[in-house]
């Protein structure tokens, strides 16, 4: 059996170059010399997951948890942890550096060698029950058993599912290639089919991956956009879409059982109870491609209200009526047994409405076809009129590409204005960023007074982020350890799609998706934008967070009241 020291160790030698080619011969050759249950977990657990992507489970276990039990462990001060783990950035890294060397430690462990089997039977028993004073004992016995810093170290990044090794997916994915003889496409194609890595691995090892067969309840990567600024960059034919505000969402719908997964591939359809209502009464087994979007009066809402419902552990009968929501398709992957990814769009959404006409509880979203940048104009025209956030246009003949962007489907938007903020604190990154300043909140100015409305991280470069970070560090005032105040000097250009009312902010206002468009080195603090520019912004025709009577598709006045 495989110990978790062995893994970890060869994690760690991976980590250690730069080369993606030199990483993926030494997980290759480890790979190579498992057999096939070691194989399973080690892929698995080199991919930061507890359990199979396709397994439901969760561990449930916080960084609470496990900062209880390696202060009782090793008997350290919390306020000493607490800094360690600022410094390195990482929980497990800080626990490496705290635990006591291989050898030498005077833990009262167990001597049995801990082995990849022990974790996932550990596992096993963690995900039975919610409760953490169960929890707490079967993980604290794994780290008792843990005789080696990198042993420790590794426990707590599978358990926390929190890597930072430098091997990603598709590291772990040409790895396996490399270690059966078989071509990248091979691997990632047959991973679409079943879902799980470490399951394509085994196929692998026994030379079996063309036997890899398309099942339900595993996410799909999303087919994306590539943007474009005018309609002057998408000559020819395209199928044109409006691009609504809402949720994009994958539905995967069973005999009565529905699975919805978003973007980042978690599983949410419990925080949509009536967009399952909605897709459970549709007869057959599909998987459809579309988004979710808030409904009323059979009219779709703008985002705004949706955000009523999102990050609630649990939704209410008072949420529901106050944020309905419902899933507008625009495109089938699954049907009745036959994967359509290959198939040109024309063919997938003719199958699409050929089912929505039998299922009316289906909303097809409605398309026009563009043959000139004049008609893509007008489209655009109208999807703004009805306060959409733009088109998408689309290939006829495009194939769903899980994954990647490229020239078959464009997303044309406008862009509002952009804020001059002043930054008013800096926090050190996440990741490689973990040593610098890279994390900025920033703010508006109210007469004399600067209040925050909003924070971002993206956009300026690694040599822009030492720069900042040198001076954040020299005019701070005041840190946690991790937070600094610092006083206006710094201007920072923000991006944005939307402004919204917040109570999150001081300034009674949020920004979505800010993003950094360059420093202001031109402008003085005093120069920065006010809160009335933000309001006017707020209440500007294009910002689409202040409409909430649009009418971009409609369905039949009662359609969905029993929903």
């Amino acid at each position: 059996m495989v110990r978790l020291l062995e893994l970890a160790q060869t994690l760690d030698t991976a980590s250690q170059t730069r080369s993606k080619l030199v990483k993926q011969k030494v997980l290759a050759a480890f790979f190579d010399k498992l057999r096939e249950q070691d194989l399973r977990l080690a892929v698995r657990y080199a991919d930061g997951k507890a359990f199979a992507s396709t397994d439901e489970r969760v561990l449930g276990i916080s960084s609470a948890i496990i900062r209880e039990i390696v202060l009782e462990l090793l008997r350290v001060a919390a306020a000493h942890f607490r800094e360690v783990t600022i410094r390195q950035g990482d929980m497990g890294e800080a626990i490496a550096e705290l635990w006591p060397s291989a050898g030498g430690n005077d833990l009262d462990s167990d001597s049995t060698a801990l082995t990849l089997n022990d974790l996932s039977a550990a596992f096993d028993q963690i995900a039975t029950t919610s409760q953490a004073a169960t929890k707490k004992p079967i993980l604290y016995n794994l780290f008792a058993r843990c005789t080696d810093p990198r042993e420790a170290c590794y426990l707590a990044k599978i358990v926390l599912a929190d890597m930072r090794t430098g091997v990603k997916q598709g590291l772990l994915q040409a790895a396996i290639a490399e270690a059966y003889g078989y071509l990248l496409d091979d691997i990632t194609g047959a991973q679409l089919l079943v879902g799980d890595l470490d399951e394509v691995a085994v196929l692998a090892s026994q030379k079996r991956v063309h036997d890899a067969r398309f099942t339900l309840f595993h996410p799909l990567q999303f087919m994306l956009a590539s943007p474009i600024q005018t309609a002057d960059e998408a000559p020819g034919d395209w199928i044109v879409e409006d691009k609504l505000d809402g949720i994009r969402a994958q539905a995967h719908v069973q005999k009565g059982k529905v699975a919805i997964y978003t973007r980042t591939m978690d599983r949410t359809d419990d925080s949509f109870p009536d967009v399952v209502r909605q897709l459970q009464v549709i007869r057959g087994e599909f998987l459809i491609d579309g988004e979710i979007v808030p409904w009323r009066e059979a009219r779709a809402l703008p985002f705004a209200v949706l955000q009523k419902r999102l990050g609630r552990k649990r939704v209410t009968a008072a949420h529901l009526a106050e944020a309905p929501a419902i899933l507008i398709a625009f495109d089938l992957l699954y049907l009745n047994g036959q994967l359509l990814l290959d198939e040109p769009l024309r063919v997938r959404q003719s199958l699409l409405r050929t089912l929505a006409a039998d299922n009316p509880g289906l909303i097809v979203l409605p398309s026009s076809v563009a043959h000139q940048t004049g008609d893509v104009d007008i489209a655009f025209a109208k999807a703004r009129e009805a306060g959409n956030e733009g088109l998408i246009l689309k290939s006829p003949d495009s194939v769903y590409a899980p994954g990647r962007r490229g020239g078959q489907w464009l997303k044309l938007k406008t862009h509002l204005p952009t804020l001059d903020c002043v930054v008013t604190a800096a926090e050190y990154g996440h990741g490689k960023r973990r040593g610098v300043l890279s994390d900025y909140t920033f703010a508006v100015w109210s007469h004399d007074q600067l209040l925050n409305i909003g924070k971002a991280y993206s956009g300026v470069t690694d040599a822009e982020i030492a720069d900042l970070t040198a001076t954040f560090m020299s005019i701070s005032t005041s840190d946690n350890g991790r937070v600094f105040q610092v006083p206006p000097k710094v201007v920072l250009e923000i991006a944005f799609d939307q402004i919204t009312e917040s109570s999150r902010h001081a300034s009674g206002y949020a920004m979505r998706f800010p993003r950094i468009k360059r420093i202001r080195h031109d402008k003085s603090p005093a120069d920065a934008d006010t809160i009335h520019r933000v309001r006017e912004i707020y209440q500007s025709p294009s910002n689409l967070g202040k409409k909430l009577d649009v009418i971009s598709t409609k369905a039949e006045p009662g359609l969905f009241d029993s929903l």
